[in-house]
């Protein structure tokens, strides 16, 4: 495996000329993507990489965005991938630095990984921190936020292994400024697809409404791109309640059995086969949380959990209930049920989620905006909902809505 390069004229010189003097061991290019501007110069320096005008001429606008250079990273080294392929060199190995997103959408680009076959050993992504390698239970909240969880959580001695357990006794960090940082790339995003004059609450309703039917990439209560994969199953569901005021932010659908490598809703690898209830997180108004309170006395397999701001608190379930709403059962193995539902978590989580109405949304437009004021009247008003359908095998969790 050779050393990080990015002139591939260099590279397939070296291989001829091991050819040339009998030297037939495979020779296997290290492909190393561009993630950030700084680290790139610093890594290439380190290694005295020689870097090509063009690729310098290319990075130099955009050296201050990190998601362009790391878009950028992944089409170059795309090219060069195509390159080396084309010259007949049959294998590529690819520098990952422990974050694996460049890399796989290299072999994407190239046609050799299907992202729908990715597999996930759990619902959500592993870090690459050794303390945290046993971990495989979390609160469904954070699922697309899961940077913020993890530095929420990075002071606790253990992680939940095998259950959560009635309450688990590590206290969750105090939100600060970290929670709320983006990259200069995302919040570009936000600014382009999410800050338009809001002139009512059917115009906050639309911009929700948009991102559950895929016209948006971005969201504020996301560090993801896009929505989960598994949501497009539900998405139509999802645009229709948010134009009547729920506005979603969570969410996933019921899933009975199905194979665990199944695309969109698979993991743990081949063999087992995985389950979920039905889940929806939402903000809504005190009428229509009134309304569907008094809807779900007729569908006992409705649990619901709702705060506001000032923390008064609605629920049909005990606080100290916890609910797991994914599980998986693989050959020759316990149980997994890597996501739960739990109202102490819930009451944690939902500082952050309401302060993401100010920190992530609001707060991009002027500060005498009028749909900066409006933002925040919705913060400062609505409820927080949680809502699991526990019936994962015929229920219907939109029916409680009609």
């Amino acid at each position: 495996v050779t050393q990080l390069f990015y002139d591939t004229d260099i590279f397939l010189k070296f291989v001829n000329d091991c050819r040339q003097i009998g030297i037939n061991c495979p020779i296997v290019p290290g492909i190393m993507p561009i993630s950030n501007y700084k680290g790139f110069l610093r890594m290439a320096g380190f290694c005295k990489t020689k870097i090509p005008a063009e690729l310098t001429a290319a990075l130099e606008p955009i050296k201050d965005n990190d998601e362009a250079v790391k878009a950028y990273g992944i089409h170059f080294a795309t090219e060069m991938c195509k390159k080396i392929l084309a010259h007949g060199i049959t294998s590529l190995h690819l520098y990952t630095l422990n974050v694996d997103k460049s890399a796989i959408g290299i072999l994407m680009n190239l046609g050799l990984i299907d992202e729908s076959k990715i597999s996930r050993s759990l619902p959500w992504r592993r870090p690459a921190n050794v303390f945290r390698t046993k971990e495989d239970v979390r609160p469904i909240f954070w699922a697309n936020r899961p940077k913020s969880y993890i530095s929420r959580t990075k002071g606790w001695n253990d992680f939940p292994h095998g259950r959560w357990g009635d309450s688990h006794s590590a206290a969750y960090s105090t939100l600060s400024d970290y929670q709320f940082a983006r990259p200069k790339g995302r919040d570009k995003k936000l600014q382009q697809e999410w800050v338009v004059p809001l002139k009512s609450i059917e115009d906050v309703q639309e911009k929700f409404k948009e991102l559950c039917i895929g016209n948006l990439k971005s969201s504020p209560w996301s560090e993801l791109d896009g929505l989960q994969p598994e949501t497009k199953i539900i998405n139509e569901q999802l645009g229709k309640i948010n134009s009547n005021g729920f506005l979603t932010i969570n969410s996933q659908p019921s899933v009975n059995a199905a194979k665990s490598d199944s695309p969109a809703i698979g993991w743990g690898g081949p063999g087992g086969y995985v389950y979920q209830k039905a889940y929806l997180e939402f903000f809504c108004s005190k009428d229509k949380l009134d309304t569907l309170v008094e809807k779900s006395k007729a569908f006992p397999s409705i649990t619901y959990m709702a705060v506001n701001k000032s923390e008064n608190w609605v629920s049909n379930t005990g606080e100290s209930d916890v609910n797991a709403v994914t599980w998986g059962v693989f050959p020759a193995k316990e149980v997994i049920q890597p996501t739960i539902v739990d109202p102490a978590s819930f009451k944690v989580w939902k500082d952050e989620a309401f302060e993401i109405w100010s920190r992530s949304w609001a707060n991009l437009y002027p500060e005498d905006d009028p749909s900066r004021k409006l933002l925040e009247e919705v913060k400062n008003s609505y409820y927080l909902v949680s809502l699991v359908d526990n019936n994962y095998i015929n229920g219907d969790i939109f029916s409680v809505f009609a």
